[in-house]
């Protein structure tokens, strides 16, 4: 029986090589045995590499007034995100070393990025139509 003993940090395609420890045929060398590491879907996370990626829902009121955020680690731990910044679309939060360990270096890791979905509201009454324009001025003009 073969053991593979999967290290944190590796990628899809990283390949283990038992080398003779496959089929063998009379008169022949044994054959290799190769297994090539896949990746499971992760019900939180996406991978790009090293890095983590994380894609969390805000309405549209924290979006415009900054907000503290839960955000879960790979661990199963969470940690709190301030933003104070206007989240806009496309806006991304860098987490330094919170993403995947890498095989390099056993202490260092990726990142954890952090995209927004924002939550616009479906519908406004007139009045508050006319507070947001009051508000947030009326840009057609």
């Amino acid at each position: 029986m073969l053991s593979i003993n999967v290290e944190p940090g590796w990628k899809k395609g990283t390949k283990i090589t038992f080398e003779g420890m496959g089929n063998e045929v009379p008169r022949l060398y044994a054959a290799d045995v190769t297994f090539v590491i896949a990746e499971k879907q992760h019900p939180v996370f996406g991978r790009d590499g090293d890095d983590l990626e994380l894609t969390i829902e805000i309405p549209l009121v924290k979006a415009l007034t900054g907000c503290c955020l839960p955000i879960p680690l790979l661990g199963g731990e969470k940690m709190e995100l301030k933003i104070d910044e206007i989240i806009h679309p496309g806006y991304e939060k860098i987490i330094t070393g919170q993403g995947m360990p890498t095989t390099k270096e056993a202490a260092s890791r990726g990142n954890l990025k952090v995209r927004f979905l924002i939550n616009f509201p479906t519908e406004l009454t007139d009045e508050q139509r006319a507070t947001a324009v009051r508000i947030l001025g009326d840009s057609s003009s």
